[in-house]
C-alpha cells in the first residue's frame, strides 16, 4: 500500500470508526455474516482475526473453503457494503476472540466539502479490496493448477511404481536361474579347463575375473605402444591388449604365450565374457530391489559409497553401446558418499546409453561420449557429454517425463523410463540433474551433496 492510500486509510479509520458505540465482540467460531446473507455493514477488525470461507458444492457435498485471513486493521465487508445489494459473498467467522467496530449504509459523509462523497472517500479503499481480491484469484488459480499437476504426477509415478513392482515381481526368477546356471557354466567350465588345458585355464580365469580393461581409446593406443614394443601385427597386439593392461603385464606372460596369442585370447575373451554375464546378471538382480525408486523411496544406503568406481562399472555394464563411439574419461579423485551404489551405476548406465545412442542415430562423425568428475565444497560433479546434435528446445521440458522418449521403433524402441529414473534417484540424493544442449554439445550435470548422510530419506 502506498503512503498516500495509507494516509487516506488512517484518516477514514479516525473519521468513521472512532465511535465506541459501534463495538462487536465475537467469541472463536462465531460467525459474523453467513454467505448470502444480508449485510449493510462495514466492518473494522480492532483485534483478534477472521476468516473468509465460499460454500462450494462437490458432487453430492458441500463444502467450505478458505478464500481469505484477516488480522487488525483489516476491513470486513467491503465487496457487500459498496456493491449495492448488501449480500454477502462469504460466510465471515471468527478464529479467534476478535473485537469489531462497523459502521451502517445509513452513515453520512464526513467533511465533504473538503474530501469529497463518501464513496469518494471510501474510493481508495474499494480499488485496494479489488486489487486484493484479484491477487487472491490468481494465487488460488495457481496454486490449484500446480495441486492438480502434482497429483497427476504422483498418480503416474504411483502406476509406474506398481508396474515396476509387477515387473520386478516376473523378473526375479528369471534373473535368479540366469545368475544360478551363469554361475554353474562358469565353475564347471573352469574345472573342465584345470583337468585338461592348465594353460588356457589360467587365461580363461584372468578374462573371468578381470573382464576387459579400459576405455576404447586407451585400448587403440596400448595396441600401437604393443605393435612397437614387441614387433607383432596389429591383429596379434589388440588381442594381447585385451589380455594385459600394462607392457609389464604382457611381459610376464611369458615368450611362449605370445607365440599362441590367437588360442590364449581366445580363452581370456571366453573368461571376460563370464565376467560380463555374471556382472550383468548381479546388476540386473540389484535393479530389481531398487527399481521401487519409480514409486517408492526406502532403498538401502550405507557410508563408503564409491563414486568412481559406481562410474567404471557402467562403462564396463555398456560396452558393447559404447564400442560405437569414443570415450574420454577426466575422473578427478572423489570422497565416497553416503549412498547405493547399484542406484549410482543406473544413473550412469542410463546417461552413457541416451549419449552414445543419441550419437549412433544421428551419424555423428567422430562420435564422443566424454564422461568427467568435479569436486566443490559441498558438492560433487558428474558430467556425461556428448558431441551430438542436440536436444531440440521444445523437448527440453519433456525430457525427463515418465512417459517421454524419442526412441520410436526398431533397435531404438525406448519406454521412455531412463532419464525419470535418473531424476528421481539423483533427487532422493537431495541432489540436482541438469541439462545443458546446444547443437555440438549435449551435457548431463548430476551434482551430489557430499558430507553427512545425504540420500538416507
Amino acid at each position: 500500500m502506498s503512503s498516500d492510500i495509507q494516509a487516506k486509510t488512517e484518516r477514514l479509520k479516525k473519521a468513521y470508526f472512532s465511535d465506541e458505540s459501534r463495538r462487536l465482540r465475537l467469541k472463536k467460531g462465531e460467525m459474523l455474516v453467513d454467505q448470502g446473507e444480508v449485510n449493510e455493514r462495514l466492518y473494522l477488525l480492532l483485534e483478534g482475526r477472521v476468516i473468509g470461507y465460499r460454500e462450494h458444492t462437490h458432487e453430492d457435498h458441500d463444502e467450505l473453503i478458505q478464500v481469505f485471513s484477516e488480522g487488525p486493521g483489516a476491513f470486513v465487508g467491503v465487496h457487500s457494503f459498496f456493491s449495492g445489494d448488501y449480500i454477502s459473498s462469504t460466510r465471515i467467522v471468527a478464529d479467534k476472540d476478535s473485537l469489531l467496530t462497523y459502521i451502517d449504509r445509513d452513515i453520512k459523509a464526513v467533511d465533504p466539502d473538503v474530501h469529497g462523497s463518501f464513496v469518494e472517500q471510501f474510493m481508495p479503499l474499494m480499488v485496494s479490496e479489488l486489487a486484493e481480491r484479484t491477487l487472491r484469484a490468481t494465487r488460488r488459480a495457481a496454486e490449484k493448477e500446480e495441486a492438480q499437476a502434482n497429483l497427476y504426477r504422483a498418480e503416474k509415478m504411483s502406476t509406474l511404481g506398481q508396474l515396476a513392482a509387477g515387473l520386478a515381481h516376473e523378473m526375479n526368477n528369471a534373473i535368479g536361474v540366469i545368475t544360478r546356471k551363469t554361475e554353474y557354466l562358469s565353475s564347471s567350465f573352469d574345472e573342465l579347463l584345470q583337468t585338461h588345458l592348465p594353460v588356457e585355464a589360467r587365461f580363461f580365469r584372468k578374462g573371468r575375473q578381470s573382464g576387459e580393461h579400459g576405455t576404447s581409446a586407451e585400448m587403440r593406443k596400448r595396441v600401437r605402444d604393443y605393435q612397437r614394443a614387441f614387433s607383432i601385427s596389429r591383429l596379434a597386439a589388440k588381442q594381447l591388449a585385451r589380455i594385459a593392461p600394462t607392457i609389464e603385464d604382457a611381459k610376464s606372460l611369458g615368450p611362449g604365450v605370445l607365440s599362441q596369442l590367437d588360442n590364449m585370447a581366445r580363452y581370456f575373451e571366453l573368461g571376460r565374457d563370464v565376467h560380463d554375464m555374471e556382472f550383468a546378471a548381479q546388476h540386473a538382480a540389484n535393479i530389481v530391489k531398487s527399481v521401487k525408486v519409480l514409486g517408492r523411496g526406502d532403498f538401502e544406503r550405507g557410508p563408503e559409497t564409491d563414486v568412481i568406481e559406481s562410474i567404471n562399472e557402467a562403462i564396463a555394464l555398456v560396452k558393447s553401446d559404447l564400442r560405437a563411439v569414443n570415450v574420454e574419461l577426466d575422473l578427478q579423485p572423489l570422497p565416497s558418499i553416503f549412498g547405493n551404489i547399484t542406484e549410482l551405476v543406473q544413473i550412469w548406465v542410463n546417461l552413457l546409453k541416451n549419449a552414445s545412442d543419441a550419437l549412433v542415430m544421428a551419424g555423428t562423425v567422430n562420435a564422443t561420449v566424454t564422461v568427467k568428475t568435479k569436486l566443490y565444497k559441498y558438492h560433487l560433479e558428474v558430467s556425461v557429454s556428448d558431441n551430438g546434435p542436440g536436444v531440440p528446445e521444445e523437448l527440453k521440458e519433456k525430457i525427463f517425463q515418465p512417459d517421454f522418449t524419442t526412441k520410436k521403433s526398431g533397435l531404438s524402441f525406448g519406454l521412455g523410463l531412463g532419464l525419470a529414473i535418473v531424476q528421481r534417484l539423483v533427487e532422493s540424493y537431495q541432489g540436482e540433474v541438469v541439462l545443458r544442449s546446444k547443437p555440438g554439445k549435449t551435457t548431463f550435470k548430476v551434482k551430489l551433496p557430499i558430507g553427512g548422510k545425504h540420500g538416507n530419506h
